[in-house]
């Protein structure tokens, strides 16, 4: 169990360290009576003046350097002006203000409410769990109580603070439908600026009508929340707060309100699901494998090469229903003995995920810090200097708070290799290299006749074999933080293939160069026994002093966007394109 540290315990530590009552604060003998004469005082007194230097002077060992108070500074002078006034009640009346960060405090006890004109209190970086709102005093403005440790707004019930005008609650974690229910005028009838940031919500609805409630309302943070990743937010908020100032930090403007007007007046709207496109572009740097063969002018097996990019994102909601069908139908497989229909359902079904472009997928991954992903891939494409891939897929995600979790951990991404090895379909034929008789025997065959034969032949294709070239991570937390959309070019090294590739092919100019240069030698041995000249100007620069070529590192351009709704009309259009999208679905 965590020990209990009370707050008023750390505010009157603090308070002694400010020394009030001893040098060169409070009453003693080092004072001076200004109406004594001069030649009455003492040699061990000091001037009021040389007092308070001590206190402002940056080299003074008695500047205080504490920052758990804006007042201490103007506490410590009034002590040296007016000691008569020093007692404790008087300090208890003279702070308004108390900031205590970082000090593991777990309770708010009731030792708060002697400062009795307390109006402003931070308490920020701690340990509280719970706010006990009969332990604050009424005249309270600002309670900050950010990334602290509090997952209920219970203790708010049956106390309020009529004077709040900012409560700052962000890092904590609340998140849930009751937490909502104390976010309204009845508890807050003066709030100005709420912040809610980083914390669990992810009902853009029910937030909605909570805030909606607070009629002094100018400043709301909410970035960090699950329900900022709904295509419905900021734009629901701007119209549905008239009088909001500030959203996240970003001024709401006039164009804001127009672009939204009627926003919230809009009924069978989607807000608890995101969508998020996933686009891949242009792949570069991988090195060119062997030329495929055709199967007129080659033996077998015949080897195509293809590329892709997988990556890892979450299961989204339809092709999850579409691998809870392949679990029941598998299922129905084991339990049936009609197994031509059973068979004829899970090709229907295996149809519709191929349709969706999992190529390599199949089987979900659960071993990223729990979070259900899948493997998802690209099309293929044949070898090129840039591939450009011009795939796209789209995912819609109902669970926001994992779709959080999952855009802060970021996304891996792999480009791979698909090899795919091609056999005659001949049954008379086996994998493998062929006989020597069966080679002697279709030496003496016609050519016309080796090729018709051959480019009539039928194919049978192995299972792909999938390399991978390399993987990289990608981050996404700006996605979170209120971006809608991250472009990148993700760099994923320079294989060694390339290097050997490059290597090759300088080689192999080097011998070119080499045997022009003897093919020039005797060349011009032979013109010289003719009489001929030769310029030494014409001499070219040797091979090995020419600049190598730069090697072309793996590359692969991808475009995560979150669909936002920019206005009324997108909305309603996008609102209506979903509609038939389930409806056709269901059907």
């Amino acid at each position: 169990m965590k020990p209990i540290c009370a707050l008023s315990t750390v505010i009157e530590n603090e308070m002694k360290s400010l020394c009030l009552r001893d040098f060169p604060c409070g009453k003693g003998s080092w004072r001076t009576d200004d109406t004594h004469e001069t030649s009455n005082k003492e040699a061990n007194t000091e001037e009021l003046g040389s007092l308070i230097d001590l206190l402002t002077c940056s080299r003074s060992p008695w500047k205080y350097e504490g920052s758990w108070s804006d007042q201490v500074a103007a506490l410590r002078e009034h002590c040296v002006r007016k000691s008569e006034c020093l007692s404790d009640d008087f300090v208890y009346t003279f702070l308004t203000s108390i900031r205590v960060v970082g000090q593991r405090v777990s309770l708010i006890d009731e030792g708060l409410l002697h400062f009795s004109k307390l109006e402003q209190l931070v308490l920020s970086v701690n340990c509280i769990s719970d706010i006990p709102l009969k332990h604050i005093p009424l005249t309270l403005q600002v309670l900050e109580l950010y990334a602290n440790e509090i997952c209920s707004l219970r203790g708010v019930r049956e106390h309020h603070l009529p004077c709040l005008q900012h409560l700052g609650l962000g890092r904590n974690p609340l998140g849930s439908t009751e937490d909502l229910q104390y976010i309204s005028s009845s508890f807050w009838p003066q709030l100005v600026s709420l912040d809610l940031s980083w914390c669990g919500f992810e009902r853009l609805g029910a937030m909605l009508e909570a805030v909606s409630t607070l009629p002094c309302l100018r400043t709301l943070v909410l970035e960090g929340n699950p329900l900022v990743l709904s295509p419905g937010y900021p734009g629901l908020m701007i119209d549905r707060l008239p009088r909001l100032l500030y959203l996240d930090g970003t001024r709401v403007g006039p164009q804001d309100r127009h672009r939204f007007k009627g926003l919230a007046t809009l009924k069978d709207l989607v807000l608890d699901e995101a969508v998020v496109n996933v686009s891949f572009g242009v792949i570069r740097g991988v090195p060119q494998p062997p030329v495929p063969q055709s199967s007129a002018s080659a033996d077998f097996p015949l080897v195509s090469y293809n590329y892709l990019v997988t990556y890892q994102f979450l299961t989204d909601q339809r092709q999850g229903s579409i691998l809870a069908q392949l679990d029941l139908k598998d299922q129905e497989t084991a339990n049936s003995s009609q197994g031509e229909e059973v068979h004829q359902g899970v090709d229907i079904t295996q149809a519709a995920v191929s349709a969706d472009a999992l190529l390599m997928s199949g089987t979900r991954d659960e071993s990223k810090d729990s979070l259900p992903v899948m493997k998802y891939s690209s099309i293929v494409h044949s070898w090129a200097e840039a591939m450009d891939l011009k795939h796209s897929d789209t995912h819609r995600i109902r669970d926001l708070s994992t779709l959080k979790n999952f855009l802060l951990q970021g996304l891996w991404l792999s480009v791979e290799e698909e090899k795919v090895t091609s056999w005659p379909a001949s049954s008379s034929e086996t994998p493998g290299a062929k006989s020597a008789t069966d080679k002697k025997g279709s030496a003496k065959e016609d050519k016309k006749k080796k090729k018709k034969k051959e480019s009539l032949l039928e194919l049978v294709q192995e299972p792909p074999v999938y390399q991978s070239l390399g993987s990289t991570h990608l981050d996404l937390r700006n996605l979170v933080l209120g971006q809608d959309s991250v472009h990148l070019l993700c760099d994923l090294g320079v294989l060694e293939a390339t290097c050997q590739t490059q290597q090759q092919q300088e080689q192999g100019k080097k011998g070119k160069e080499e045997k022009r240069k003897e093919e020039k030698k005797v060349k011009q041995g032979d013109a010289k026994g003719k009489g001929k000249a030769h310029k030494d100007g014409d001499a070219e620069p040797p091979a090995d002093d020419r600049t190598p070529t730069p090697v072309q590192p793996l590359t692969v351009e991808i475009s995560l966007v979150l669909e936002k709704w920019q206005s009324t009309a997108q909305a309603t259009s996008t609102t209506h394109g979903a509609q038939h999208y389930t409806t056709h679905h269901s059907a």
